[in-house]
């Protein structure tokens, strides 16, 4: 959206759950810096303000493969009906800090039906116990070992994809560059409102959770922020963001450098949603609407 266009206002709903989110009194998820704390926080959040939404299930499995920093615990999602067309490896959203499989079970569950892909969700190692790198590599490892056993998720000989929202979108960039550089073939990656440029995370919580004292000698690392890549030969992105989100500019910026090296990309920038909107489809029908969009397109693109 060019910035002499005026923006249509907050998605009603999005906007009555924020009031009572303010009105709660409530701090902000990342307030303090306390991972446990945090997580007991989005928790609750999540559950007053905007709950899982009611979805099919097909079938779902939780299991546990080898990572780098330890046992990385892992849950399948495989669609409702029908065979699936293929694979996607999927990261939480959550600042580095919160959320789990549980809190993105439906995420997962919504892209298995609507793109009819098995989901391999992620429980990646959060900080501030687990700081920059060892949840990034976490989610590198759980690629790698999915696009060795593809016949136990979507099927063996069909495409792999990665995704994330927000801090998982942020993964599943830099995945991206790093099965272009092992020779994995991907078929696509779905960025939700990803974070691409650590240098303009602005929450000081968040700095010194995820990289402890080492902000500025980390933060242009190509695994924290994918935007100082090299990023010709990546996979295809589909990307979905709202101008009312915190990271827009950084995902403004980080398109323009894909199209500068010539990456596929499908730029879905819905005018009334905010960050997290993938979250609230249970309270508002516009971001249910994104979501579906963004679960079409990784569908198009993958067949």
């Amino acid at each position: 959206m060019d910035a002499l266009t005026q923006v249509p206002p907050l998605d009603a709903a999005v906007a009555e759950m924020e009031r009572r989110w303010r009105d709660s009194g409530i701090p902000g998820l990342y307030a303090g810096g306390n991972g446990p704390v945090s997580r007991e926080r989005a928790r609750n959040i999540r559950s007053l303000l905007y709950p899982k939404p009611d979805l099919p299930k097909g079938r779902i499995e939780r299991s546990t493969i080898a990572g780098p920093n330890g046992p990385i615990t892992v849950e399948t999602v495989w669609p409702v009906d029908g065979e699936a067309i293929g694979t996607l490896v999927y990261c939480h959203g959550g600042g580095w800090i919160i959320g789990d499989i549980d809190s993105h079970q439906a995420h997962a569950i919504r892209i298995a039906n609507r793109t009819r892909v098995a989901v391999l969700n992620v429980d990646y190692r959060l900080a501030p116990e687990h700081p920059f790198p060892q949840g990034v590599d976490d989610a590198l490892a759980a690629v790698a070992w999915a696009a060795r056993n593809l016949d136990r998720l979507g099927g063996a000989g069909k495409p792999l994809a990665v995704g994330g929202d927000s801090a998982g979108g942020n993964f599943a960039a830099v995945a991206a560059i790093a099965c272009r550089d092992q020779g994995i073939a991907l078929a696509a990656q779905l960025l939700i409102y990803p974070a691409t440029d650590m240098t303009g995370i602005g929450d000081p919580d968040i700095r010194q959770a995820y990289f402890g004292q080492h902000f500025e000698r980390d933060c242009r690392n190509p695994k924290a922020s994918p935007r100082f890549a090299r990023l010709d030969g990546i996979a295809p992105v589909i990307l979905g963001v709202g101008p009312h989100d915190f990271l827009y500019r950084d995902n403004l910026a980080y398109a323009e450098a894909l199209r500068a090296a010539r990456v596929p990309l499908t730029w879905r920038e819905f005018p009334t949603l905010n960050h997290g909107f993938f979250s609230y489809t249970a309270i508002s029908p516009a971001c249910a609407a994104a979501a579906d969009q963004l679960c079409d397109d990784l569908r198009e693109t993958m067949s």
